[in-house]
Order: C-alpha cells, then structure tokens, then sequence
C-alpha cells in the first residue's frame, strides 16, 4: 500500500492531467452538437473497422470448415450431374427429364430407368507423385468414409485415377501417369469408344487406342468417359486430341491418338470419389461370363 502511494504522489500530476483532459473531452462532446457528430461519426468508423478485422479473423480460423462445406456441396452437385445424365426416359416418343429429387415419386417402371447409378464423396489430396513410372495419390478419405478399393476418381476438371489400397482414414490413388491405368474413354462427337493408356514420359500426354480408323478424328475433338466402365459416370472430361491420324503399328485397323488431358495432374488437389452404386452387381456378372471366371 506505501509503494502504491508513492506511485501515486510521484505521478500525481500527470494522472491528474489526464482525468481532466477525459472530463474536457467528455464536456465538449456531450454539449457540443458537432463535436458530438464527428465523435459519433468517428467511433463508428473505427468500430466498423474493429469489427470489419475481427470478422476476418473469424473467418480464418474457420476457413477449413468452409472448404469442406463447399467440396460436399461440390460432390452433392456432381452426383446429381451424374445421375441425371442417366435420366432421359424414352415415352411415348418423347423424353421426358425427371428431377433427380423426384426419383421416389414416380412410377415404378420409369423410376428402374432412371433410378441413381453414382455417389460423390468429396476428398483433398495430401499426397501425389507425377515423375516416377508408377505414379499414385494419396486421399485423405477411407474405409471410414465409404471408401473402397476399386472407386474412380474425379475432379472438375478431369479423370484423378483408380483407388487401389484403403485404410480407415486414407485411399491410395492409382494416378493415370501410371502403366497400368486404362480408362475407357469415347470421342465426343461419334460415341467411338477406346482405352486411354499413359506411356510414360510427358505427364501432359497420354494416348487413347482403339478407336477404329473409319471416324474422321480430328485436333481438338473432346474426349469423354465412355461409361461403359463400372468405375466412372459417362461423359465427364477426359481431355482433348492434340495429335490425330496415327495408325497404330500394333493394330492397323485402329488410331493411336496423343491427348492432352484435361485435369492437370501436377496441380490436381480436390477430387470426387465415384462410388457406382451397382458395382458389384456389375461386376458379379462380368464373373459369370464365360472366359472370365
């Protein structure tokens, strides 16, 4: 208590000064109509500010939230995008389009031909190779999330690979820069259908074989999903031609093409993984063909 008294008796004068210099300012803006406007005025500017950079603050730590709202809207969207490729019901010669969310509403018959084939679980990448010979990405989605071996991947923009090994937490990607990816892929414009293959060397070139050389394929015809995999919806992006009119020496009566694709896979980061809803059922019987046993 001394020691503060003598703070006090040591400094008098100045916290004096200042008490008196609060009880001035306080006098002139509260009897004082314009002085009291450019207070109002200017705490108001300064609030809006304080406030302005606390939001910001706010927002940031909740950034990560936010991303994965939107990559489950994302996903939400292009299931829906999917599924309604999947939706035009031929009637009474006419097609009708039936709204994905009304799939329950209609009749039994209609809804077996438009009834859902995809699910979209929407995942980040965390890890990702593009220089090796065997190229994989590592997903930070798993068991714990649905996933399993043998899902397609996606992006907006592109084809992300094959899932290959799953964990509770994480999925290992078969990239397409790797030797042992076959996508089925079909050229736009005629439905033609073959299989995009990468043969190592230029991440952003890869080739597509088998596409019979009577279709007139010309540069920059877009390259499309075939949907005729289990693995991946039909008619999401693959990529464009970039070199045409090669005859493949290993199959004359077939083009080799050179594609550039349309997911860059050095800066691939969100991604959606494919979860065909009758997969197994597919592929139950792929087993009872015969040769395939």
């Amino acid at each position: 208590m001394i020691k503060l008294l003598q703070v006090l008796l040591r400094n008098g004068g100045l916290l004096t000064f200042v008490v008196v210099e609060i009880i001035c300012f306080f006098i002139v803006v509260q009897f004082n109509e314009r002085q009291g406007a450019i207070f109002s005025y200017s705490t108001g500017l300064w609030g809006g500010n304080l406030l302005q950079q606390r939001r910001k603050v706010a927002d940031y730590f909740s950034l990560q939230e936010q991303v994965d709202s939107l990559a489950a809207e994302n996903a939400r969207l292009q299931e829906i995008l999917a599924n309604r490729r999947m939706m035009q019901v031929p009637y009474r010669d006419t097609f009708y389009s039936v709204l994905y969310d009304s799939i329950s509403h209609i009749d039994s018959i209609r809804r077996r031909a438009t009834r859902p084939e995809f699910h979209f679980i929407a995942a980040k990448v965390v890890g990702n190779t593009v220089n090796n010979t065997n190229n994989w990405l590592i997903l930070n989605r798993g068991s714990d999330d649905g996933v399993k071996a043998d899902f397609g991947v996606v992006s907006a923009q592109g084809v992300g690979g094959i899932v290959r090994h799953v964990t509770p937490k994480f999925s290992m990607v078969m990239s397409p820069l790797h030797p042992e990816s076959r996508i089925s892929a079909k050229v736009k414009k005629y439905g033609a259908f073959g299989s995009l293959i990468w043969e190592g060397g230029d991440p952003e070139r890869m080739t597509l074989k088998f596409i019979p050389r009577h279709f007139n394929i010309s540069v920059g015809d877009t390259i499309l999903t075939s949907g005729l995999s289990s693995m991946f919806p039909s008619d999401h992006p693959v990529g464009t031609v970039v070199e045409a009119g090669e005859v493949d020496p290993e199959n004359p009566y077939f083009w080799r093409l050179l594609i550039k694709p349309s997911q860059d896979m050095t800066t691939i980061s969100h991604v959606y993984i494919v979860d065909n809803l009758f997969k197994t059922e597919i592929d139950s019987l792929i087993l009872k063909t015969p040769g395939n046993e």
